[in-house]
């Protein structure tokens, strides 16, 4: 290998770690046990394959929804399975986190309400939305077997702009 090309390779290593650093690759998520805060959450339901174009659609409207402020709020989901490679398949509520049910929707869309009171382990981590979501859910699944908890298949997610994204997996009792 010449000299130019291992400067080279130096430089595109050195810039991808910058990038990763830069939207929270290198930070670490905060766990913790705690309850649930009454959530409410606009949007819509879905149920299908991960790779289906009309949930790539439904990120898209919900994303421009938010962008546009036809709703204030930040992105937030819940989860009704937890999508194995074997299948592929989720059920989700993908939505915007409102402050009350008195929200005028937007065509399509209706509210659905997480209660307070109920146990969940809570990831916490400042970085993009697209490096978050994996390493919050590793790092759930992870302290749960590490610690003998059983979590339930139900998942909250919330993305608030400028804070840390946040999810919630709720504890069986």
């Amino acid at each position: 290998m010449t000299k130019k090309f291992l400067i080279y390779m130096a430089v595109v290593i050195a810039v991808a770690l910058g990038v990763y650093a830069y939207v929270g690759g290198f930070s670490a998520v905060a766990v913790t046990q705690t309850q649930t805060s009454q959530l409410f959450i606009a949007g819509k339901y879905f149920e299908g394959r991960t790779d289906a174009k009309e949930l790539g659609e439904l990120y898209q409207q919900v994303g421009q929804i938010v962008e546009k402020k036809q709703l204030a709020g930040d992105l937030a989901g819940i989860y009704y399975n937890n999508p194995s490679k074997e299948t592929k398949t989720i059920k989700a509520f993908v939505g915007v986190a409102v402050t009350d049910t008195a929200v005028a929707l937007p065509a399509g869309f209706a509210v659905r309400v997480v209660p307070a009171g109920v146990p969940v382990l809570q990831g916490e981590l400042e970085a993009s939305l697209m490096v978050a979501t994996k390493k919050i859910y590793t790092a759930l699944f992870d302290y749960a077997e590490e610690h003998q908890l059983t979590l339930e298949e139900f998942y909250v997610e919330r993305y608030p702009n400028g804070k840390p994204a946040v999810i919630q997996a709720r504890l069986k009792k």
